[in-house]
């Protein structure tokens, strides 16, 4: 924890002073307004947390804290989870560095959330599933989990999950500017920190079964459902932080922007920069955990 925080404070002591009359980063610029329901597409506006859990043996290094999302080699159980957006939100200041960069903050949060039943195993980018069953059966089980598999031949390893996490962040970045209002394609990037209280158990089904309900969305669920192990604790640690518009008019009373996405990431200090979960009867696992806004469009009432 305090390695965390001494980097933290080296970044911020290592920003430029702003002028008297900028406000700090961390300050409330406005509050922002984002139409929300079936006017958009949810694919478009919306929150994802996922939460991927993976055999730290079997992942590959990350190839970008930034741009890459969770690598598909050794998932053991794993969700996106999407949510719909709350209407309001809080705008952190923004300090403008030449006419086409900046710097400011990042905030992204996740009210405790329960998730039961999360996908086993994954698919691959052709859409194919991936049988992780032998890997696991090998390299990951006991001796109680090989007698409930061998007595199972349709097992699968799932997980219930409840988490909640905060990402707190600063970024630098630059963007194509448009005569004095406008801006196109802002990409910013930069460093922070994240808490996250995890608790989740691992389950072994006889079999998991999966339907699509009436809108179209996936629901799992681990049938004759055994639990075999868990893990409950916060983690602390420093988090990548991005965020990119594709087009914002900001004046001094408002600001008006169309797809945003901002995203903070866990970064753990091993298995290859992931967090660390140590369990009770089995070999650590390794998680990945992020939380990312995504905003068609929005309005900026600013103070």
């Amino acid at each position: 924890m305090k390695h965390v925080l001494v980097l933290f404070a080296i970044i911020l002591v290592l920003i430029p002073v702003v002028k008297a009359e900028d406000k700090s980063w961390y300050e409330i610029d406005g509050i922002r307004v984002t139409p929300v329901g079936d006017l958009f597409n949810p694919n478009l506006s919306g929150l994802v947390n996922p939460v991927v859990i993976y055999m730290p043996s079997k992942i590959e290094k990350r190839i970008s804290p930034f741009f890459s999302g969770p690598p598909n080699t050794g998932v053991i159980a794993g969700t996106q989870n999407k949510k719909n957006l709350f209407p309001l939100a809080l705008e952190l200041s923004e300090t403008l560095m030449t006419s086409w960069s900046f710097r400011g903050g990042l905030f992204e949060f996740q009210f405790p959330t329960e998730l039961k039943d999360l996908n086993p195993g994954y698919r691959s980018s052709e859409g194919v599933f991936v049988d992780i069953r032998p890997s696991l059966y090998n390299d990951f089980f006991n001796a109680n989990d090989k007698a409930f598999a061998d007595a199972n031949s349709d097992w699968a390893l799932s997980a219930d999950v409840t988490s909640s996490r905060i990402f707190l962040g600063y970024y630098w970045g630059v963007f194509i500017p448009i005569g004095e209002y406008h801006r196109f394609f802002i990409f910013g990037a930069g460093l922070g920190v994240y808490n996250i209280y995890l608790s989740f158990k691992l389950n072994l089904c006889s079999q998991y079964t999966t339907i699509f309900d009436e809108i179209g969305k996936f629901q799992g669920e681990c049938v004759g459902k055994k639990e075999i192990d868990s893990y409950s604790g916060s983690k602390l640690g420093i988090a990548s932080t991005a965020h990119s518009t594709l087009w914002e008019r900001r004046t001094k009373d408002s600001i008006w922007r169309v797809f945003k996405v901002s995203e903070g990431v866990a970064l753990g200090s091993d298995d290859k920069g992931f967090v660390r979960a140590k369990l009770k009867n089995h070999r650590s696992l390794a998680l990945w955990m992020s939380s990312l806004t995504a905003e068609f469009v929005s309005y900026t009432y600013r103070f």
